[in-house]
């Protein structure tokens, strides 16, 4: 994998994560998110193809759950806390694409225990 390619892939992520964030602030509650579903699920679906090309298997994980999720609330579907659940994600993904230390793993596990269809 070239440099050029991580660095394309890279900024690429940042803007979706940049998007998402933009949505998040916007939004108060599970019901804004569930709202905002399809632009979210958008977004998480091209980081979820993007990420694992280019090493951030956490971040592919990451995002492949909240997608799952996303699309589950798209087909009328209620998930409790799902803004919280979009929140850390998505600070999670930011701070893993900077490298800066951060427990994905955990975040990972925790969510595999809960939704275990999410990373099938």
């Amino acid at each position: 994998m070239s440099d050029e390619f991580i660095r394309v892939a890279t900024k690429e992520i940042m803007e979706e994560l940049s998007s998402i964030s933009d949505l998040i602030k916007s939004s108060n509650n599970d019901a804004d998110i569930e709202n905002k579903s399809v632009g979210i699920e958008k977004h998480l679906h091209k980081i979820k193809g993007l990420a694992p090309m280019m090493g951030k298997e956490d971040v592919g994980k990451i995002s492949t759950i909240v997608d799952h999720l996303m699309k589950k609330i798209i087909e009328g579907n209620k998930i409790s806390n799902i803004r919280t659940i979009v929140v850390d994600a998505t600070i999670l993904m930011q701070k893993s694409m900077g490298n800066i230390k951060c427990d994905t793993k955990t975040f990972i596990d925790s969510m595999g225990k809960q939704f275990p269809e999410a990373l099938k």
